[in-house]
């Protein structure tokens, strides 16, 4: 099988074209709250009432609905000025901002190449993996840059990950559970409470884009690697 690079894959019509993500929602129909069962905006409320200041970064964040809408949430409430708000994707899609609000800042590139320079209180990732070859090196960056208190939450599907000569879905449960993560396997979605440096210990070999559907009924790309 000819595996594809990072740089590659990026431009796949599977990747390139996904869907997704791109208008999910902060609450509502097709939202974050609908697949992680709790809302941004009140999770960045109680992180201010805490702790004074908030932050949340949306890796793959689509046009950047859900943030717009939580920052114009937070904005009614007057609690926007202690609130930071980044998204992230590799598409030049972003819906339009308010002029009121100033706070959010959009990236354009691919999350693979995005390297931490602040930290978090919560961090998501809503189908985005689903469609990124190195998944594993995103997770490791996204638990680094959290802060203490933090979430990182997204969807990921085992069957997209490949380690040669394992049993990867055993192999992979084991290595999460070693590194502190809490994975459903029902729901398919991982998290993960507190930063800190995490390492999985396996070589990225490349990605296949030709998997086809996995459980969200949509094409997938399924990531290859070996044991160090």
């Amino acid at each position: 099988m000819d595996l594809l690079s990072e740089d590659t894959l990026q431009w796949s019509p599977i990747v390139a074209n996904s869907s997704m993500n791109r208008e999910r929602n902060a609450s509502g129909i097709n939202s974050y709250e609908k697949e992680f069962k709790f809302k941004p905006q009140d999770f960045l409320e109680q992180k201010l009432k805490e702790f004074g200041s908030a932050s949340w970064l949306d890796l793959c964040c689509g046009k950047g609905n859900a943030l717009i809408q939580t920052a114009e949430y937070l904005s009614q409430k007057g609690l926007l000025e202690n609130v930071k708000l980044k998204g992230i994707d590799l598409l030049d899609f972003f819906a339009p901002k308010h002029s009121h609000i100033n706070n959010i800042e959009f990236s354009i590139g691919s999350i693979i190449d995005w390297k931490p320079d602040s930290t978090y209180d919560l961090i998501t990732c809503s189908h985005g993996l689903h469609y990124i070859g190195d998944k594993l090196h995103v997770v490791e960056s996204a638990v680094g840059a959290l802060n203490p208190h933090g979430l990182f939450i997204a969807n990921m599907d085992l069957s997209n990950i490949y380690i040669t000569g394992q049993n990867s879905e055993l192999y992979i449960k084991k290595l999460l559970k070693l590194n502190k993560l809490d994975y459903n396997n029902r729901t398919k979605i991982l998290k993960k409470t507190g930063g800190e440096t995490i390492q999985f210990n396996l070589v990225y070999k490349g990605a296949d884009d030709k998997t086809g559907p996995n459980y969200t009924g949509q094409d997938a790309v399924t990531s290859y690697y070996s044991i160090k």
